[in-house]
């Protein structure tokens, strides 16, 4: 009966105002739960709920009992500028607003209910020390089997409290991750080692008591890592296993879990189980590698496995040939146009109009640069996270659109009878109504129109290039460029042109090839696109090619269109022939 009473009585105490007060005052959970639906209704486009979801976290923050400070007006600020970009329906920036007030509550949070860094390495010494005080037994009584059990059970409170670690000192957090990897490769092995296994003891035990005591806290400049490093090492582990040289592959799995620390990050964002079984199973790989018994293919294969899914999370990026050949392709249709244009002008004895063709094609220069530096402003905020990478695969499926569209109508002028039948169309209707403004617009359009697919190419590519690789492309492609300009004016009339519209065609299909493979897989990095791999097939990123159900039905179906394209352009060209 008193037990009851008690309940009874600690109920009525949880229910009164002057609990209630203490809660609201010390709790913000409510404003994150309504900052998180309000995200929720947003992407899913439901403003009605969105705003229903806002109203709430501001009506909440209103009635809060706040401190006034820098950090209380940060909140405020935060939720009215949010409240502009529902009001105006704009996603993308009611996105930003909304990860704006999440950001300014945790500062206000933090400011509210600052961290005793101090209680909480304590905190973490005392929950990590019985594990290892029962691990350091284990070594002592040479107790394999038991040494296994404790093992996982530090591991377990490790798990439990490593995000202490992680948020005072990411150098003591990776020393310690490393570290509990090697100790449990040294506790695997076969032949167990206890001299080795007491060292990688004694460095882990020396790397969380010096975070306890707050010792190391500041973090070094480390080697800068990727997701290629943990590619490369996988590679080198893999080799050796198949040379049956097991012990060296061990080696490069020691050195993965060292540079792990640095790039876990992007694995977890990108794929959380793949991170969780890297976590798990390289060391658990390392320590089977020693053992005589154990299926070295199956590892082998294993390892291949987390190799393919490390390449298929990794951003692939455009080399400065890609950028090169995307100019060079649009620049050589511009300069074939404007050469055929100046050769018909001297062949009909109307040399004098010239000056308006390079006239008009200076216009088109000028409103393509004008054009870009538009189209950059209008993007710039969209460019940012995850959209950069949605926005590259949505260009990117534009551009090869648009690729299919020249390469057809370069395909249909590669003879010379339908070249010159299509410039003596333009210039004689041009010429015959004396008109020397319709010469310098053909040529502007001619200009203009290879300068906006050009745009719109580097923009669907500015995400996964290197400025220095777009600018290279780009002075490259110029000076090619300038040689042909120099070769097509002076050899205008004389040139073979069939030769350079089938070359032409053949890059553009090669690069609509490479930029549909690069452009899904972007999409498939931000989950727009589901994502089946097939294991047996390699990535070939140099030619955009990636083993997922996805991009190989998209190739295929634009390998189709291409072959298509080719024998009903060539049986139509043979009938005007005949």
């Amino acid at each position: 009966m008193k037990k009851i009473i008690f309940i009874l009585i600690l109920l009525i105490s949880l229910m009164s105002p002057a609990y209630s007060s203490y809660a609201a005052e010390n709790n913000y959970s409510h404003l994150y739960i309504s900052v998180g639906d309000a995200i929720m209704q947003t992407k899913a486009d439901n403003w009605a709920g969105a705003d229903e979801a806002f109203q709430q976290l501001k009506q909440d923050w209103v009635q809060m009992d706040k401190s006034a400070g820098k950090e209380e007006k940060a909140v405020t600020h935060a939720i009215t500028e949010t409240e502009k970009a529902l009001k105006a329906e704009d996603k993308t920036l009611m996105l930003k607003r909304l990860t704006a007030v999440s950001n300014s509550l945790v500062a206000y949070d933090k400011a509210m209910n600052p961290i005793d860094h101090v209680e909480e390495r304590q905190k973490f010494k005392t929950a990590i020390t019985p594990p290892l005080q029962a691990l350091q037994k284990d070594i002592n009584n040479k107790d394999g089997a038991k040494l296994d059990v404790n093992y996982k059970l530090l591991l377990s409170a490790w798990n439990k409290k490593e995000s202490i670690v992680r948020e005072q000192s990411v150098n003591a957090y990776g020393q310690i991750e490393t570290k509990m990897g090697f100790l449990r490769i040294a506790i695997l092995k076969e032949d167990k080692n206890y001299d080795d296994i007491q060292a990688k003891f004694n460095e882990l035990s020396s790397a969380i008591f010096n975070f306890a005591n707050g010792v190391d806290m500041k973090a070094k400049t480390e080697n800068h890592y990727s997701l290629q490093t943990l590619i490369d090492l996988l590679d080198v582990s893999i080799e050796a296993i198949h040379g049956q040289e097991p012990e060296k592959a061990i080696q490069p799995l020691e050195k993965f879990l060292s540079v792990w620390p640095s790039v876990e990050g992007e694995v977890m964002t990108r794929n959380g189980a793949l991170y969780k079984e890297l976590e798990s199973n390289i060391p658990l790989i390392a320590g089977k590698l020693s053992n005589s018994k154990t299926n070295k293919e199956a590892l082998k294969s294993q390892l291949s496995e987390y190799k393919l899914d490390i390449q298929l999370i990794q951003k692939k990026n455009y080399t400065f040939w890609d950028a090169a050949l995307v100019m060079l392709r649009e620049g050589i249709e511009a300069l074939l146009i404007i050469s055929a244009l100046i050769a018909f002008l001297r062949k009909t004895n109307n040399g004098q109009f010239q000056k308006w063709i390079w006239l008009g094609a200076f216009a088109g220069i000028i409103m393509s640069v004008a054009a870009a530096i538009l189209i950059n402003a209008v993007f710039s905020s969209a460019m940012a996270g995850a959209n950069r990478e949605i926005m590259e695969g949505i260009t990117g499926i534009i551009a090869v659109i648009m690729m299919l569209g020249v390469g057809i109508w370069l395909h249909q002028k590669s003879n010379i009878k339908a070249w010159n039948g299509f410039i003596n169309k333009t210039m004689g209707s041009a010429l015959s109504k004396g008109s020397i403004f319709t010469m310098a617009f053909i040529s502007f359009l001619s200009i203009f129109r290879e300068g906006a697919e050009t745009i719109i190419f580097y923009v669907g590519m500015a995400p996964s290039i290197s400025p220095a690789n777009l600018f290279i492309g780009i002075l490259v492609a110029l000076a090619i460029l300038l040689i042909f300009t120099v070769l097509f004016i002076k050899f205008s009339t004389k040139m073979p042109i069939t030769p350079f519209f089938k070359v032409a065609t053949i890059f553009i299909y090669l690069l609509a090839f490479k930029i549909l493979g690069m452009s899904l897989h972007a999409l498939q990095l931000t989950n727009v696109i589901k994502t089946k791999t097939i294991k047996e097939l390699p990535v070939l990123d140099f030619i955009g090619f990636f083993p997922t159900w996805e991009t190989i039905i998209s190739q295929m179906l634009l390998l189709v269109i291409i072959v298509f394209t080719v024998f009903f352009v060539g049986k139509k060209q043979k009938q005007q022939t005949v």
